[in-house]
């Protein structure tokens, strides 16, 4: 099977509205020959496994199927690794799709890329909006060539790439299954561990134009909903003490200054995602104190030791109040008055970021 290129892993879980349009758009791949596709049903009580057994039985030359039960995401993720078949590996969201066209510009694109990760913009969609694509880009300008290979200590002091998005890599399978590679079972969230653990043992990075992901925002009961991430934080908090331990059991006297540097800044980022759920995202009506101190004694003994000290600004870059400095020094939140501004300016400021982006 060496002649697949990539492998798409599609964990599944009470999808079976979706997964027919999730498919659909793999097989009108024009070069579906190249693709090697997974899907992971995970245990779901609806018709979820019988439509993978029936697209398998339809393309038994490029679909295959595992049923497990239910572990979430991390464990479907690492019931198909051992099975790649593909030179590159990506994951699918089940309520998402590819675009075939952008699909099989990648995958002729693969079939002489030798990075070991493959980073590409994909698209933001939402009903009756217009699509935004998610570039690694600087106010319109991206600063890589394409399809031409890049070390990673060349281009992580740019400054351009903060963080890695799992819609918008692919990652050598290799890299992967040498490096031992597990996601965490059990958990939402884990798709973060998907896009940094393979950072301390990558060397080499390729840039794609093609914007093969098509990441749907509007379903209900998205991990990332304001209100279901204030039901599951906990699950997040323990993903965050999980790159944290990793980063402090890893070998790290091989690596490269530039690239501690960078996994230090991306670690704080990690945690000021957590601070900016308590200190701003949130109500203040709804803010629990001891919720966040608690978070704070399971986060920050593990910060400590890598020497981390993140800091939170609005994104509206015009109010410059360390929010977390504020919570260390007064032990509450911003004032109602100036969140209220600051919620106003971020509006006006997203609203104009967005415009740029739209397509």
């Amino acid at each position: 099977m060496n002649d697949k290129v990539l492998s798409v892993i599609i964990p599944s879980y009470n999808m079976e509205a979706l997964l027919p349009r999730c498919l659909d758009g793999l097989c009108c791949c024009s070069e579906r020959e190249l693709l090697d596709v997974i899907i992971v049903n995970d245990g779901s009580r609806d018709g979820t496994l019988k439509i993978a057994q029936d697209y398998a039985s339809r393309y038994p030359d490029f679909i295959r199927y595992i049923d497990k039960p239910n572990g979430n995401y991390g464990s479907t993720i690492n019931a198909a690794l051992p099975s790649l078949r593909g030179k590159y590996v990506k994951i699918l969201d089940a309520d998402d799709e590819y675009d075939s066209i952008a699909l099989s510009k990648l995958l002729h694109s693969l079939t002489t890329c030798v990075s070991d990760i493959v980073v590409m913009p994909f698209r933001e969609v939402r009903e009756h909006k217009r699509d935004i694509v998610v570039r690694y880009d600087t106010m319109g300008r991206e600063p890589y060539q394409y399809n031409h290979q890049y070390t990673l200590d060349d281009i992580l002091p740019d400054g351009y790439i903060r963080f890695l998005l799992m819609h918008g890599v692919a990652y050598r399978s290799a890299l992967l299954t040498d490096n031992g590679y597990h996601q965490s079972e059990g958990l939402s969230y884990t798709d973060v561990e998907w896009v940094t653990y393979p950072l301390y043992w990558a060397s080499t990075v390729t840039f794609s134009d093609c914007c093969v992901y098509r990441y749907h925002l509007d379903r209900e009961g998205q991990t990332m909903d304001p209100a279901v991430l204030s039901r599951n934080i906990g699950q997040l908090i323990r993903v965050t003490g999980n790159l944290l331990t990793f980063h402090n059991n890893a070998n790290l006297d091989k690596m490269s200054a530039i690239r501690r540097l960078w996994l230090e800044k991306y670690l704080e980022n990690r945690l000021r995602v957590i601070y900016k759920h308590y200190l701003y995202d949130i109500r203040s009506e709804n803010f629990d104190a001891q919720e966040l101190r608690a978070a704070e004694d399971a986060l920050l003994p593990l910060a400590n030791k890598i020497g981390l000290h993140p800091s939170l600004y609005a994104d509206n870059k015009i109010v410059r109040i360390d929010l977390i400095s504020y919570w260390n020094n007064n032990g509450e939140r911003l004032p109602k008055w100036l969140e209220i501004t600051n919620n106003t300016l971020d509006k006006l400021a997203h609203w104009f970021h967005d415009a740029l982006r739209m397509e």
